[in-house]
C-alpha cells in the first residue's frame, strides 16, 4: 500500500474519533432540547389549568353572588307575608317565595358541585405543578450531562483536532477534499478495504458495501498509490497486499 492511502487510512482512525465524541455530544444535545420541549409543554399545560381555574373561580363567585341575591329576597318576601293585607296577596306572596326557595336550593347544589370542582382542580394543579419542577429538574441534569461531555471530551478533541491537522499536511487538496465528503456522508467511515472471498477467483469486493469490483481495481491498487471509489458507495479503496 502507498504512501498516499497510507496517510488516508491514519486519517481515518483520528476521524472515527472525532465523529465518535461528536456523536456522544450532539446526542446529549438532542436530550437537551427534547427535554427543553418536554418543559415547554408542561408549563404551557400548566398555565392552561391555571387560567381555567380562574375562570372557574370568577364563575363561582358569580353563582355565590346570585345565591346571596336571593337569600336576601327570600328574606324580604318572609317579611312580606306579615303585612299583606288579603288572602289573594298571601298566596301570591307565598308563592313567589317558595320559587325563590326552590331556586335558591338548586343553586347551592350548584354552588357545592362547582366548590368541588375547583378544589380538585386545585389539587391536580398542585400535582401538575410539581410535575413541572420534576421536569425541571430533569432539564437541570441533562445540561449539567452535557456540560460535563463537553468538559471531559474537549482536551482529547483539541488534540485529534491536531494529529488531524498533521495527518492532513502531506494530502492534496483534491484527496482532502473528497475524503471531507466521503466522511461527511458516511460518518467518518472513509476507507473500504478490497476482499477476496475465494483465493483462486479473480473475484473482489468492496468491505463497506459488499458490492463487487472489477479485477483491474484490485490490481492498480495492489501496484499503484492511487486513489480509486467504489462506484457503489463511494468510499476510498483499498487492499492488503497478502490478500
Amino acid at each position: 500500500m502507498g504512501a498516499t492511502l497510507e496517510s488516508l487510512l491514519k486519517l481515518q482512525e483520528i476521524e472515527l474519533q472525532i465523529v465518535d465524541i461528536k456523536r456522544q455530544l450532539a446526542a446529549k444535545e438532542r436530550s437537551v432540547k427534547r427535554q427543553t420541549a418536554k418543559l415547554r409543554a408542561a408549563e404551557e399545560s400548566l398555565e392552561t389549568e391555571r387560567e381555567e381555574l380562574k375562570h372557574n373561580q370568577v364563575r363561582m363567585d358569580e353563582v355565590d353572588l346570585d345565591l346571596k341575591g336571593r337569600s336576601a329576597s327570600i328574606s324580604r318576601l318572609r317579611d312580606n307575608l306579615n303585612t299583606v293585607k288579603t288572602n289573594k296577596e298571601y298566596a301570591a306572596v307565598l308563592s313567589q317565595l317558595n320559587n325563590e326557595k326552590a331556586e335558591s336550593t338548586r343553586i347551592e347544589a350548584r354552588v357545592y358541585e362547582m366548590l368541588e370542582a375547583v378544589e380538585a382542580k386545585k389539587a391536580a394543579l398542585g400535582e401538575h405543578a410539581g410535575g413541572v419542577r420534576q421536569e425541571s429538574q430533569r432539564l437541570a441534569d441533562v445540561k449539567a450531562q452535557l456540560e460535563q461531555a463537553r468538559s471531559s471530551f474537549q482536551e482529547r478533541l483539541d488534540a485529534l483536532e491536531r494529529q488531524r491537522e498533521e495527518a492532513c499536511a502531506g494530502l492534496g487538496g483534491r484527496t482532502l477534499e473528497l475524503f471531507n465528503r466521503i466522511s461527511e456522508r458516511h460518518e467518518g467511515e472513509v476507507m473500504a478495504r478490497v476482499v477476496q472471498p475465494h483465493p483462486r477467483r479473480q473475484e473482489f469486493l468492496c468491505d463497506g458495501c459488499n458490492m463487487q469490483l472489477a479485477a483491474e481495481i484490485a490490481n492498480a491498487l495492489m501496484t499503484r498509490d492511487e486513489v480509486l471509489t467504489c462506484r457503489n458507495c463511494g468510499r476510498i479503496l483499498h487492499i492488503n497486499k497478502d490478500g
